[in-house]
């Protein structure tokens, strides 16, 4: 079992933007109630609530695909995403790994067989082996 990756002090603070969320929807709820009860339009009345649930919608998504942590045990990866209630574990077998990307200078992405979005890292993290979690991807034929 290795380490690869760990990023738990930059989880704490997206838990904190998922708090801010939740009482941001919140507060565009009650919002929604106020009009509703004072008669205003139900097409207003459900703008409010959309705009309401936005963020709870994006940040489902974005805890999907944050990862807190990276463990390659044997021939299976074992990654830990955000979530948006806590954290999620998946855990995939090395040849579903497709590709290892560098988009951006702070980050990576890794593809996986199965997934439609890839898996999203921070190189700011208090732990990542970039040698190794690029290796990920290497299928070369043993000579």
């Amino acid at each position: 079992m290795a380490l690869l990756y760990e990023n738990r002090g930059r989880a704490k603070r997206a838990r904190f933007s998922i708090l801010a969320a939740v009482v941001w929807s919140v507060g565009w709820f009650y919002w929604a109630n106020v009009l509703r009860s004072g008669g205003t339009r139900p097409g207003a009345v459900l703008i409010v609530v959309i705009v309401g649930l936005l963020p709870l919608f994006a940040l489902h998504f974005y805890g999907n695909v944050y990862v807190v942590r990276l463990v390659r045990n044997g021939d299976m990866l074992d990654v830990t995403t955000l979530g948006l209630f806590g954290p999620k574990e998946v855990r995939i077998p090395l040849s579903q790994v497709l590709e290892v990307a560098r988009p951006e200078a702070g980050g990576m992405t890794i593809r996986v067989t199965g997934r439609r979005t890839p898996f999203l890292l921070d190189l700011q993290a208090e732990h990542s082996d970039v040698k190794a979690i690029t290796a990920l991807a290497d299928r070369s034929p043993a000579s």
